[in-house]
């Protein structure tokens, strides 16, 4: 018996070394490719945003509007990452999006637009300037289940100006209207 208990072990291990063998042999190395990513990202643009404006430190005209009360300040922005992340939670090439927008280009000027109304964005448009770089963006989205409906507009003109618009019908609570606009000195 001695004999047959070495031998198992020995033809153990060898199979072990050779399935350890043949799982390293079929991985390559290379480096996985990079995501393609079909859209402009969004989220990236307005990090660099969020970046350039901290440095800057602009003064900012700002107007918020509930329904039909307004109210107009001048202000420093202290947390610019607060003040757009509206814009930076709009990103394109989320996997839920695949094949459901559509991409339309003219001379300066790209427009997505939704294919199927169930997802939230409807629709970006994106101004490019003389250089080739993104300076606007018109950004619409509609988000509904059971309880409420936001429609949603966000405008941005880089380094100009930005606003929220937004109007809400909630189930129990009726409809909303909220406008957030500031102008960048």
């Amino acid at each position: 018996m001695y004999w047959y208990n070495e031998n198992y072990k020995r033809w153990k291990a060898v199979a072990a070394a050779a399935v350890t063998a043949l799982l390293f042999s079929c991985g390559t190395n290379e480096k996985p490719a990079a995501k393609s990513r079909p859209f402009i990202d969004i989220p990236a643009f307005f990090k660099e945003e969020v970046k350039s404006l901290s440095a800057r430190r602009p003064s900012v005209v700002k107007t918020v509007t509930k329904d039909t009360v307004s109210e107009r300040k001048e202000l420093q922005v202290e947390n610019w990452a607060n003040e757009l992340s509206s814009f930076m939670t709009v990103d394109l090439n989320k996997p839920a999006y695949a094949g459901h927008l559509q991409k339309d280009s003219t001379a300066n000027t790209v427009i997505i637009q939704s294919l199927d109304p169930a997802i939230d964005i409807s629709r970006v448009e994106i101004q490019y300037g003389a250089d080739g770089k993104p300076h606007e963006f018109l950004i619409k989205r509609t988000i509904k289940n059971s309880l409420y409906e936001t429609r949603e507009t966000l405008h941005y003109k880089k380094g100009a100006s930005y606003s929220l618009e937004k109007h809400q019908s909630v189930l129990v609570l009726g409809d909303k209207y909220y406008r957030i606009e500031g102008i960048i000195e």
